[in-house]
């Protein structure tokens, strides 16, 4: 592969004005886990790299309005994190699928979403959380739905000499659960055949308030499956509703016949999944 040149700013200023004066030819790098390999292989030569990792963004705390996550936070910081084990469980359970541990060791929380592919593990757990991402650009900053965040495959909404720098999850709302489910050709070091998170909020009758349904692998890019989610609120929990909602998202989902899937399995196991993480998501309210 190419050698590019190397920077390592010690500051978000240094690394915006490096971003503002020179804008073609970077790359950010994180842990490296993705970039490093498509180096390799000669898909990118970058002329210079701006690493990231002495800018203090690997933390993981709770604010005034809810969680804050720095987006050099490894997946192993996320499996470790008390705060996000109780609040966001089916973030824990996504980043517990990614890889091994060396990579979760390596990996991080900005580098999974800014990569963009459609089968991001932590895209759909965090978009079921309702998260919002922060891009920082010299004297800018930006603040947008992680699901408007992604454009396509491997495209984000971030602009020329802007960083992804944080993640925000509003406060959960209490009698919330949520699940991850994901699907993979084998059961460790595998990339989704289908993913779904989804999370369930319920009034003090019992009814669902609030659900939320993202999908990963069946799209152009991580989803919302809006319509399903629609179709529960104000509706008592149950399983029929549940395989109402599964055959709905499956009805929202247009994935792509590739070499781990067809899209008319995705279709299916998209409806199996949302209907499973659904259910258990309630059983964990019933317990």
């Amino acid at each position: 592969m190419n050698k590019p040149d190397y920077l390592a700013p010690q500051t978000l200023s240094e690394a915006l004005e490096t971003l503002e004066r020179q804008a073609d030819g970077i790359h950010i790098i994180a842990g490296g886990t993705d970039l490093v390999p498509r180096m390799r292989s000669r898909e990118v030569e970058p002329s210079l790299l701006v690493d990231l990792r002495l800018l203090g963004l690997a933390y993981i705390k709770a604010s005034e309005r809810g969680i804050r996550i720095g987006t050099s936070a490894t997946h192993t910081d996320i499996l470790d994190s008390d705060l996000l084990a109780f609040h966001c469980p089916a973030l824990g359970e996504a980043a517990a699928d990614i890889a091994g541990p060396p990579i979760r060791n390596r990996g991080t929380v900005g580098g999974n979403l800014a990569n963009a592919s459609p089968a991001a593990d932590l895209a759909p757990p965090l978009m079921v959380y309702d998260a919002v991402v922060v891009l920082e650009k010299k004297n800018e900053t930006r603040k947008i739905p992680l699901v408007d965040f992604f454009t396509g495959p491997g495209q984000t909404a971030l602009l020329s000499g802007e960083i992804l720098t944080e993640i925000r999850i509003p406060a959960i709302p209490p009698n919330t659960t949520s699940r991850f489910i994901k699907l993979g050709k084998r059961k460790a070091m595998a990339v989704a055949v289908v993913s779904v998170a989804a999370r369930l909020t319920l009034d003090d009758a019992g009814k669902i308030s609030q659900a939320r349904i993202a999908l990963g692998s069946v799209a152009p890019t991580p989803i919302r499956a809006r319509q399903a989610e629609a179709a529960l609120e104000g509706q008592q929990p149950g399983e029929d509703i549940f395989a109402g909602a599964g055959q709905t998202a499956s009805s929202e989902s247009s994935p792509i016949s590739d070499i781990r899937a067809s899209g008319d399995y995705r279709k299916k196991i998209v409806e199996v999944l949302t209907r499973r993480a659904l259910v258990a998501a309630w059983k964990e309210q019933e317990g």
